[in-house]
């Protein structure tokens, strides 16, 4: 790998790192929104494939998540697979900024602080009349939450999950 294509690698590992929910808030949050049969579930920054899996599992629907660490990317596709719910979930080693959420129904996302407000423009501009987001501790930029819950783990964090609709 070139110099210039390592720097830019690990840039991004640094701006998006990995920052697991914990399974408490995955639970929470998938209990916030309702999902109709064929509808799309997407986790924009899925690590290990937690929440593909706990959605795929709870909805029966499609879920594709986005991961731009390949080791991530893999063992997510590893956890779906010995889950039984592999033929319900995809996960593309991508560049969360570079793929087309216009299809997507119900989004999932644990940002870290310095995309907010670019993962805001990306969401308004792209996401259908009806899309529900799920976003973890942080508020997106412009966009009013229909509901927001905390959850204590246990931890000295108090978790937040926001529930967005786009109307």
């Amino acid at each position: 790998m070139s110099r210039n294509l390592e720097a830019a690698f690990v840039r991004r590992l640094l701006e998006f790192p990995y920052l697991p929910s914990p399974l408490c808030v995955v639970d929470a949050a998938l209990n916030m929104v309702e999902v109709k049969p064929g509808e799309v579930f997407a986790d924009l920054g899925c690590g290990d494939g937690t929440v593909l899996v706990r959605a795929a599992e709870k909805f029966g629907i499609h879920c594709v998540g986005f991961e731009i660490n390949p080791a991530l990317a893999k063992l997510a596709c590893r956890k779906a697979k010995n889950s039984g719910v592999g033929f319900l979930v995809d996960v593309v080693c991508a560049d969360l900024f570079t793929m087309d959420l216009s299809r997507v129904n119900v989004i999932y996302v644990y940002p870290f602080p310095t995309i907010i407000d670019k993962l805001s423009e990306k969401i308004a501009k792209e996401c259908q009349k009806g899309t529900r987001i799920l976003v973890h501790d942080y508020l997106l930029k412009g966009l009013t939450p229909t509901k927001s819950i905390q959850i204590n783990d246990k931890s000295f964090h108090t978790h937040t999950i926001h529930l967005y609709r786009i109307e």
